[in-house]
């Protein structure tokens, strides 16, 4: 398809770990490394879940005023609402 539109949007993704977890220890690994160093299951995670009711569109304020709305026409860029 050649003519869309592309919106941007923030969402919530929700991480599942087990019972077992240790939820304060993995709070602080995040604080001291990251989100991305949780996303393991040798300390109990199991799976993520996007969580697609939170979705809410952004505007450009929310995105360092770069567009979130761009509309294309053939392919071609032909307009965004990014603040110049």
């Amino acid at each position: 398809m050649k003519n869309y539109i592309d919106v941007k949007v923030t969402v919530w993704n929700r991480l599942h770990f087990s019972d077992q977890s240790n939820m304060r220890g993995i709070a602080d690994l995040i604080k001291e490394d990251g989100l991305d160093e949780v996303i393991d299951d040798k300390i109990g995670f199991l799976e993520s879940e996007i969580l697609y009711d939170t979705e809410e569109k952004l505007i450009p304020a929310d995105n360092g005023n770069q567009a979130t709305i761009e509309v294309y026409a053939d392919g071609t860029e032909i307009w965004t609402n990014e603040i110049r």
